[in-house]
């Protein structure tokens, strides 16, 4: 004996669906839109609570600009060169056409990465001082007068491209390369010793001090002394002459960072698993 359902439940179960659908769509739009309009740039950041470098750093130091966007971001899409191996060790067998071939390990080579940074303000300017000197300082080990003293480099953490892609990944900067190139314009970067300070009225006392010949009034510009003159020669000169002197930066300068990536032996042996990694969740937890 066939069922006979009752239309309006027919329909009412069909729009339900339609409306269950509507839902489970939109909140995929919502979640793509989220991801979509999330700051997805590059970034090379500290750990979170680390109390070093520019998360240590004074207002007027020069990684003072790296805190606000916390590490630096890339202003350009940077070329980034990722290579996955899996090694064999060959065994010749007996009495065979071909290699055996044993597997001995994977890994994952050095990150290069080949970037471009523009400054056409000061504030440009700075930050891109402070994205050199944040490089030169993450390749150096804590030492001498530091509390940290005997620790190796810090650890930097990659992030962006979106959540498939890179999610604090760990690792040390192995290597940076830079050119201060010949063909570009030059802009001054404001550090702390320029502030508040009249470069024209310096080069005013330099270029009107009557006491000295034109030769020593360019030894004088250049806080050189002349040799077999006295010292005093000189006291008229400004003792922070030398402190305000500003610091020029390219327009555009090319970088190229090596990334070697560092996991810990528990995160090796108590977090990874294959299927995790192939399901993505691992990505997102860090893992190269």
């Amino acid at each position: 004996m066939a069922v006979i359902q009752d239309p309006a439940s027919v329909a009412n179960s069909t729009i339900q669906g339609f409306v269950q659908n509507a839902q489970l769509q939109q909140s995929i739009t919502n979640q793509r839109v989220q991801y979509n309009n999330g700051d997805w740039r590059v970034r090379l950041s500290l750990a979170p609570q680390s109390d070093y470098l520019y998360n240590a750093a004074g207002e007027g130091d020069l990684l003072y600009p790296l805190k606000s966007t916390d590490g630096v971001i890339f202003p350009y899409t940077p070329k980034i060169t990722t290579a996955y191996k899996a090694n064999y060790t060959p065994y010749q067998l007996t009495h065979s056409n071909y290699l055996g071939q044993f597997y001995q390990g994977s890994s994952v080579d050095p990150v290069d990465i080949a970037c471009v940074f523009t400054a056409q303000d000061t504030y440009e300017a700075t930050y891109l001082l402070a994205v050199i000197h944040f490089f030169k300082s993450v390749t150096k080990m804590f030492y001498g007068q530091d509390m940290q003293r005997g620790s190796p480099p810090p650890l930097v953490y990659l992030t962006g491209l979106g959540p498939n892609q890179f999610i604090e990944h760990t690792g040390v900067i192995s290597s940076f390369n830079y050119v201060l190139p010949s063909d570009v314009d030059y802009i001054r970067a404001q550090t702390n010793q320029m502030m508040n300070i009249d470069f024209s009225s310096q080069r005013k006392q330099i270029t009107t001090n009557t006491n000295l010949s034109i030769s020593n009034q360019r030894l004088f510009a250049a806080q050189l002394t002349q040799g077999a003159l006295p010292p005093n020669l000189f006291a008229t000169q400004s003792p922070n002459l030398g402190s305000q002197i500003p610091t020029y930066v390219p327009t555009k300068i090319e970088m190229s960072i090596q990334l070697t990536p560092m996991l810990s032996r528990r995160q090796i042996s108590q977090q990874f698993s294959l299927k995790g990694f192939a399901t993505g969740a691992l990505l997102r937890g860090g893992f190269w």
